[in-house]
């Protein structure tokens, strides 16, 4: 599991070429083990810098979920993402039965399209006091949606810190997010 450190989010939200290729040197192998380097080097034709920087760092960071994803998968990737958490989930005829921290969870599910995000407020219920989940705002108009997991602690100086960029990149996770 692993969160980005305070520089790392400086990059994300200060970052430049140079510490775009910084990055990418950092993480080469991690972009070479799930085949991205060609990805990476694509994104330069397409993207301007300030556009490459969070899709790159998503990459490293973020939890992709698919549209198709199935909720129980869901609970498992972003629970990957939780240092020092335990998460157990499984699927019943109602919906879904998670165990966060020892404690038994339900989550309705309406076996629907609409299930994804269902499973994705109903996780970050679960995790509020200590944890939050964003979309990567760039990600929303796609078939698959990024999604960046801090400490509320860390998202709240985020916040304060970088207010306008914040809310260019991100987007906070509410009823009426779904999948367009």
């Amino acid at each position: 599991m692993r969160i980005p450190s305070d520089s790392e989010l400086t990059f994300l939200f200060e970052g430049d070429e140079q510490r775009l290729q910084q990055f990418i040197e950092k993480y080469r192998e991690t972009f070479e083990h799930y085949q991205l380097m060609d990805d990476v080097k694509e994104l330069s034709d397409e993207f301007t810098i300030k556009e490459q920087i969070p899709i790159v760092f998503a990459f490293v960071y973020g939890v992709t979920v698919d549209w198709r994803e199935y909720d129980e998968e869901i609970i498992q990737l972003f629970s990957e993402r939780l240092p020092d958490e335990t998460v157990e989930v499984a699927t019943t005829d109602k919906g879904l039965e998670v165990t966060y921290n020892g404690q038994l969870h339900s989550i309705a599910l309406t076996f629907s399209g609409k299930d994804r995000y269902i499973t994705i407020r109903g996780f970050q219920e679960l995790i509020r006091d200590k944890y939050e989940i964003r979309l990567f705002e760039a990600s929303y108009f796609s078939d698959t949606h990024d999604f960046l997991v801090l400490p509320k602690q860390q998202w709240e100086e985020l916040d304060a810190q970088y207010p306008a960029q914040i809310g260019e990149m991100f987007r906070v996770i509410d009823d009426g997010l779904d999948f367009p």
